[in-house]
């Protein structure tokens, strides 16, 4: 740690500013560096998938309204999946939001931070204020993001506590980690480093409010978050300050303003240097929320096990703790958003066909009366405690009289449970070729394997748009 910048009295910003402008990738376990890798390519598939989505296009045809429709390719950074170039934080809009439109980006750490940090990293990678940034840099930028969103929602009591509040903590806590990532890909020293964060926090934001009526926002909170960070360490790199104790501060703090009674400041510098929080992050194998992918997990045992065919099914109790049953719970189906988000359409949907890949969600088969029959079969129940955290209990009932069980305790992805290289292969091919075709997606997977040997990230990037 810098010893010039902190003192026995330094900020938690500061502190953190300067452990990650003191390290850089040789100082990363290749353990590390591997999770980096794997999130890069799960992330920068699942936003090229996620070009089309109305969400996306809405933000990019916003975009262009304000910046016009073309931009050079020089300072600019592409739109992935397209032939566009839009300004550094504007590229991060765009790219975060499709990362997170079709809902298959990763989970944990501050809710979805591959879908706020990677974005963010490589479209500041690409400027000419970069300088044409290292593959060495990026994924040093990306660990320090991952690491630092991780730790700000741990701080902030955890995510059912902050995001119990109404704060949706992918876009709060991963502003943060989006300003860190776009400050070290900057090589900004730890005081501009440390304004960086200041400057993101003073404009966070992004609510749970979209719940009541499927509202297009959610998909744009990591894109915003994104481009909040990058905008932060650019303004900091030229000059604009901001407050150091933006954590802790009893006025106007983080903690203070956003986290309620159950915030633990002091937990942000936990094991700093020691551990990185992007260890506790997965990578999901199916295209809902992550709160459903343990019941999914639970049905399709049962499916092996039993052989259990969606018509024997009579009634399916789903066991869980009240904030799951709130947050998945909902049976109103209008909309893709509205199934990813909603476990009784999931475990329908999944019990008819075997899959939760995205074709079962986008569009939606609500109309299919075997759909409507299964969802109106499934009851969410809240009976589990808050602290609970080893995946719901499914009991179904038969039309035959047997009642079948299961409980998977960590659900797939999990850190504990991952998915193989092999599955995150199969995944990223399925999102990337049909935009890009075979050989972009075999390029790509090789640049990402080759990443730390890359000597300018332009040279990545270029490989993100379509073939000419």
């Amino acid at each position: 740690m810098s010893s010039s910048f902190t003192t026995s009295t330094s900020t938690l910003t500061q502190q953190i500013a300067a452990h990650w402008c003191d390290s850089d990738l040789n100082g990363l376990p290749e353990e590390l560096t591997q999770l980096v890798r794997q999130r890069v390519l799960d992330t920068i598939a699942a936003g090229i998938a996620g070009v089309d989505a109305p969400e996306t296009v809405a933000v990019r045809r916003g975009v262009s309204a304000m910046h016009g429709n073309t931009c050079p390719s020089d300072g600019n950074a592409v739109a992935w999946g397209t032939q566009t170039h839009l300004p550094v934080a504007q590229a991060a809009l765009v790219n975060g939001t499709a990362s997170h439109a079709l809902e298959l980006d990763d989970f944990d750490g501050c809710g979805h931070t591959g879908a706020v940090v990677v974005p963010a990293v490589t479209a500041v990678a690409q400027a000419s204020g970069a300088s044409g940034a290292s593959g060495a840099t990026v994924l040093t930028a990306i660990a320090a993001g991952y690491d630092l969103a991780g730790r700000m929602l741990n701080a902030a009591g955890g995510y059912r506590a902050h995001n119990g509040l109404g704060w949706h903590s992918t876009a709060t806590c991963g502003t943060f980690g989006a300003a860190l990532a776009a400050a070290r890909t900057l090589k900004l020293d730890a005081e501009r480093t440390t304004h960086a964060l200041g400057i993101a926090g003073t404009y966070m934001g992004g609510v749970w409010a979209f719940m009541k009526d499927g509202a297009m926002t959610k998909r744009m909170h990591p894109g915003k978050a994104a481009e909040t960070g990058v905008a932060a360490a650019y303004l900091a790199q030229a000059g604009m300050t901001g407050p150091a104790h933006i954590l802790e501060s009893d006025w106007g703090g983080f903690f203070k303003t956003y986290c309620g009674t159950q915030a633990q400041p002091e937990r942000v510098l936990e094991q700093l240097g020691e551990f990185n929080a992007i260890a506790l992050t997965g990578i999901k194998p199916y295209a809902c929320c992550r709160a459903s992918h343990g019941a999914i997990d639970a049905m399709l045992q049962l499916q092996r096990v039993h052989a259990l065919r969606a018509e024997e099914i009579a009634r399916i109790e789903v066991h869980c703790p009240a904030h799951t049953a709130k947050l998945v719970g909902g049976y109103r189906v209008q909309s893709v958003l509205d199934a990813q988000m909603s476990m009784p359409y999931s475990l329908a949907v999944t019990a008819l066909t075997g899959r939760a890949d995205l074709p079962q969600f986008a569009p939606p088969q609500i109309d299919n009366p075997q759909i409507q029959r299964l969802m109106q079969a499934i009851a969410l129940v809240p009976d589990l405690p808050a602290e609970h955290v080893h995946g719901p209990i499914v009991q179904v009932q038969c039309i035959d009289g047997r009642t079948l069980q299961a409980q998977v305790q960590f659900a797939k992805g999990h850190p504990t449970n991952p998915i193989t290289d092999s599955e995150l292969r199969t995944k990223a091919h399925s999102l990337i070729t049909p935009r890009l075709g075979e050989a972009r997606f075999e390029a790509i997977e090789q640049a990402v394997a080759d990443l730390h040997n890359v000597s300018d990230f332009r040279t990545f990037a270029a490989l993100l748009r379509p073939a000419q």
